[in-house]
C-alpha cells in the first residue's frame, strides 16, 4: 500500500482470508453457529470459563505471514484474527509481533485512537487494538498520517480478556445464518449471544492506564 514500508504483524494478506460457509447446527440441546465442515479448533472461550458455558465461533483465517510465496498482497484494512488474538493473549506488539511489555517498568505501552476504545472507568478502557512496543511507536506515527491526528500513548498496568467483537446471526428456516448485527461487542458472560456470534477480534480491558508523551 502506498506510503507504508512496514506491514504490521496483525494485518492480513489476501490468501489468508477465508470465506468458508457457516450454518446453524444442533449442539447440547440448542443451535450454534458452525463452519461446514467444522473442526474442534473453530470455537474458543476464555481460559477461566466453565465447561458448560457456550463457546464462540472464531472467524477462520490462515496464517501465512512467514510464507511470502503463498500469502499474496497485504490487505491493510483487514486483520488476521489469529495474530490479533495472539497479540492480546501474549501481549505482543501489533507492528513487529515481539513482546510489548517494557522490561524495566513492567508496564505495557498501548497507543490508542478514539475509535478503538470504550472507557469503562477513570483509568480503564475496553479495546480490540493490541499494544505497540516502544520501538515501533515512532514507526507507526511516521508511516500512518491518520494516527498523528488522533493518537494517545498510555502505559497499562494490567490486562484482562473481556469478550469479542462479533457479527451476530439468527437461524433461518433451513438453519441458514441471517445477519442481525455487525461488529458488536459480546462480553464473555453474554451466554445468550455466544452461540450465534462469529468473532472477528478479541476485546480486552486495560487497567491502571496513564497517558504519556511518546
Amino acid at each position: 500500500m502506498t506510503g507504508y514500508t512496514t506491514i504490521p504483524y496483525t494485518i492480513a494478506y489476501a490468501n489468508e482470508l477465508v470465506t468458508d460457509p457457516v450454518t446453524f447446527e444442533p449442539y447440547a440441546g440448542r443451535l450454534r453457529l458452525a463452519y461446514q465442515p467444522s473442526v474442534p479448533g473453530d470455537w474458543i472461550k476464555p481460559s477461566a470459563a466453565k465447561s458448560w458455558e457456550p463457546d464462540v465461533l472464531r472467524a477462520r483465517v490462515r496464517d501465512l505471514r512467514d510464507k511470502p510465496d503463498q500469502r499474496g498482497p497485504e490487505r491493510m484494512r483487514k486483520l488476521n484474527i489469529r495474530r490479533q488474538w495472539r497479540c492480546m493473549r501474549k501481549l505482543l506488539c501489533q507492528v513487529c509481533g515481539s513482546p510489548a511489555t517494557d522490561l524495566k517498568s513492567g508496564l505495557i505501552p498501548w497507543p490508542l485512537t478514539k475509535t478503538v476504545f470504550e472507557r469503562t472507568g477513570p483509568n480503564s478502557v475496553r479495546t480490540n487494538a493490541p499494544p505497540t512496543c516502544w520501538s515501533c511507536i515512532p514507526k507507526a506515527l511516521e508511516e500512518c498520517p491518520m494516527l498523528r491526528a488522533d493518537f494517545t500513548v498510555y502505559t497499562v498496568a494490567a490486562v484482562e480478556t473481556a469478550g469479542v467483537l462479533a457479527d451476530l446471526y439468527r437461524p433461518g428456516i433451513f438453519r441458514e445464518p441471517i445477519p442481525t448485527a455487525h461488529n458488536v461487542f459480546v462480553p464473555w458472560d453474554a451466554h445468550r449471544y455466544r452461540p450465534r456470534a462469529l468473532a472477528v477480534a478479541e476485546v480486552v480491558e486495560l487497567h491502571g492506564m496513564e497517558p504519556v508523551d511518546p
